[in-house]
């Protein structure tokens, strides 16, 4: 019942909301991690290095997409 409901709630927010504007929010998102864990990593390694790699991966994936 709940899964339905988070499905169907998805599947309306991809309809309704270009890709483009959804590519940009990631690539936002992982700008924005990279920049908060950069500093991170003198503080604590294991958090900045996890928020530095997933922001970068974000960041990766976007731009690999609009390549291809």
């Amino acid at each position: 019942m709940l899964d339905e409901i988070v499905e169907l709630v998805f599947d309306v927010i991809l309809e309704l909301v270009p890709t483009i504007i959804l590519k940009i929010l990631l690539l936002l998102a992982g700008l924005a991690a990279v920049a908060v864990g950069v500093p991170l990593l003198a503080d604590s390694p294991l958090v900045g290095g996890a928020l530095t790699v997933l922001g970068a991966a974000a960041v990766l994936g976007v731009l690999a997409s609009w390549a291809l």
